[in-house]
């Protein structure tokens, strides 16, 4: 197998480098220079050329593109089927990728192909004596779990946006470029259009969540009291699963295991009990604020600050401080 790890790499709707592909390839980096081992950005997509060159900013010391107009929307044939055919040819150790919606059927797919394992939703990746460990969690989080790959054959590590820090770019890094063609792989399915959904929150790719729950008492209060705080810290507001069946805010906004998984640099959980389903889908957040009546309440088992007290009387005041320290 080639000494190598792969970053695929993915894209903003801007079409610049998404955070999380940054942040593998500084993981990557890490790995590759303790183990002797080189790290490669798989590009894919139209009109993807200038990313070779900021993924050799972040690390990459080569970067396998295949720029066709095939690949300018994702499909898991297109996709899939490129990548397969590239880590076949090319045999890396490890292959990383995000964990959000499209690089979880990605990862799962290529790994079907490639007839290998996959670790999914990941927090942290090692290689020790050649061979690749992942950790997960599971049960809610309430069970960690080391995933070891079997010596010999590509792994496969979707990871979780925010588990690793954003490397400094170096634009004087310079890397090979290596150029490939579509290869001939089915393509069952066309994207013609995409029309982004009006009033959508993109919650995976917030830095900053503030998330109410149904200690707040009412939707009245958590619209007076949720989004004015999240616009203070700049940040994006969710929503705990009981308040969303029960109406008062919109699906895209939950965060929980059968809603969004987050891993914000901060998140903020007002009137949240933190049931375990809710835990499940942010307790990987870098830094944790709960403030609840309930002193005895599970948020405050992750929390890493925790304040205890009516969060009608609690959130108003903070917001108000906050607009005069940032200016916002």
């Amino acid at each position: 197998m080639a000494n190598e790890i792969w970053v695929v790499i993915e894209r903003t709707a801007h079409g610049d480098m998404a955070g999380v592909s940054k942040e593998l390839l500084g993981k990557a980096r890490e790995l590759a220079d303790a183990n002797g081992m080189k790290v490669g950005a798989l590009i894919l997509g139209a009109g993807i050329g200038d990313l070779a060159q900021v993924a050799f900013s972040y690390g990459a010391d080569t970067a396998y593109v295949v720029d066709d107009g095939a690949l300018a929307q994702y499909t898991t044939d297109g996709y899939v089927g490129t990548a397969a055919a590239l880590a076949k040819k090319y045999q890396p150790a490890l292959i990383l990728t995000g964990a959000g919606f499209q690089m979880r059927d990605f990862s799962a797919a290529l790994a079907a192909e490639l007839d290998t394992g996959v670790a999914a939703d990941s927090t942290n990746v090692m290689i020790e004596n050649g061979t690749v460990s992942a950790v997960r969690s599971s049960h809610g989080g309430n069970v960690i779990n080391t995933l070891t790959f079997a010596p010999g054959r590509t792994a496969v590590v979707s990871v979780r946006k925010q588990s690793f820090p954003e490397p400094q770019a170096n634009p004087d890094r310079s890397g090979a470029a290596v150029t490939e063609n579509l290869p001939g792989v089915p393509m069952r399915a066309k994207v013609v259009s995409v029309a982004p959904k009006q009033g959508a929150v993109n919650l995976s790719d917030a830095a900053i969540i503030v998330s109410g729950g149904r200690g707040l008492g009412s939707p009245e209060n958590y619209y007076k009291l949720i989004p004015p705080l999240a616009e203070a810290v700049g940040g994006a507001y969710g929503a705990s699963r009981a308040i969303v069946d029960a109406g008062w805010v919109p699906y895209e906004h939950q965060v929980g295991q059968t809603g969004k998984t987050v891993s914000p640099k901060l998140y903020m959980a007002i009137g949240i009990s933190g049931a375990i389903q809710h835990l499940a889908g942010m307790r990987s957040s870098r830094t944790i604020v709960a403030i609840n009546k309930d002193p005895d309440a599970p948020i405050f088992r992750v929390a890493t600050y925790g304040v205890v007290g009516d969060a009608n009387e609690i959130v108003p005041l903070l917001t108000e401080e906050i607009k005069k320290r940032t200016g916002r």
